[in-house]
């Protein structure tokens, strides 16, 4: 599935597998050229933000669930709020949660810039060639349509 507007995440209530609240989503990471949300990070007041990827969670009414449970989250990489990630700190993300991925590029590599999709700033990554919008979970945003 695609997202149609991946800044819709933005404020969305992050859960654990277990169940505990772990804030809202602040900054959505996207994998370049790609659709699909590949890590977000919460809470969003946060200047140091915990980050997680999204592999195996799951978009409900009540908010974003992780496939990871408060502890290992809670012990788990932040990041800046509001930064652009290099190719390595995506790299050493998805290593701790267990994804072991190779880089196309140097890992120091960042990209320039944000990406807007429909509202809201999404951050573009750069991309991983272990990973595409089909290994990504089917989490699906919409906005409602303002037609008349």
């Amino acid at each position: 599935m695609q997202i149609s507007d991946a800044g819709g995440l933005q404020g969305t209530t992050v859960w654990s597998s277990d169940g505990e609240d772990l804030g809202d989503v602040g900054d959505v990471h996207v994998l370049d050229r790609a659709v699909q949300p590949l890590l977000v990070t919460f809470p969003s007041a946060s200047d140091t933000p915990a980050v997680a990827p999204l592999f195996g969670a799951e978009l409900r009414e009540d908010g974003l669930v992780l496939a990871y449970p408060a502890e290992r989250v809670r012990s788990g990489p932040t990041v800046g709020a509001g930064v652009v990630l290099s190719t390595g700190e995506v790299i050493a993300v998805l290593a701790f949660y267990g994804r072991q991925v190779s880089a196309a590029g140097p890992l120091t590599e960042r990209l320039d810039g944000v990406g807007d999709v429909g509202y809201g700033e999404v951050q573009a990554v750069p991309s991983l060639p272990d990973i595409g919008d089909d290994d990504l979970p089917p989490i699906v945003v919409t906005r409602p349509s303002h037609s008349g």
